[in-house]
């Protein structure tokens, strides 16, 4: 125990911080799947033990809400990266299939997994981040707002489908054969 000049006992420095817990919390479902996170097996990845975790949250689940954010924010971030705002439609399907290729792991917690949820399709087509593809393909196919967004229901749905293979290792793709996909799916829906 440590104390302080009037002998009083100082607090612990916190040595793991919720930034540094999330930040472990990413590599270890890079590494092991979002299946194997518990608070023990978090804790040993990261070198310490279960108190850092349940000193700043109350339980996995609450962590496991804090962790789905920052899972969310490395998929934006790849998504930016890898879209041509040219060819938006194509481009952002083929950046989720190629990030469930770069990160399957957590392509699956994210998409696959309860840690996902589930939506439905009303729910998907309006969702922030859709309803900006399905204005890319009103205003670059110069269609409807109904048929741009069947369009992009159906080539979602069709590249999620590769994009999950991808991530399960039962389909090998490489990035041209990949985007041929999409692109000729793209093409057969307009």
């Amino acid at each position: 125990m440590l104390f302080n000049a009037k002998g009083g006992n100082m607090p612990r420095k916190e040595k793991f911080s919720k930034e540094d817990l999330i930040k472990g919390g990413v590599d270890f479902v890079r590494k092991n799947g979002i299946e194997q996170l518990n608070a023990r097996n978090l804790a040993e990845f990261i070198g310490c033990s279960t108190q850092p975790i349940f000193r700043n949250y109350t339980n996995i689940e609450e962590y496991k809400n804090d962790l789905k954010k920052a899972l969310h924010e490395n998929y934006k971030q790849f998504i930016h990266e890898n879209t041509d705002k040219n060819n938006y439609c194509i481009s952002v399907c083929y950046a989720y299939a190629l990030y469930a290729k770069t990160e399957p792991n957590i392509f699956k917690a994210l998409f696959i997994t309860s840690l996902a949820g589930s939506r439905t399709i009303n729910e998907v087509i309006n969702s922030p981040w859709n309803i900006e593809t399905i204005s890319h393909v009103i205003n670059s196919y110069n269609t409807s707002k109904e048929k741009a967004e069947k369009i992009y229901r159906d080539i979602r749905f069709y590249t999620h489908g590769i994009a999950t293979q991808i991530s399960c290792n039962s389909i090998i793709l490489n990035e041209e054969e990949l985007y041929s996909l999409i692109e000729d799916m793209l093409k057969k829906l307009l």
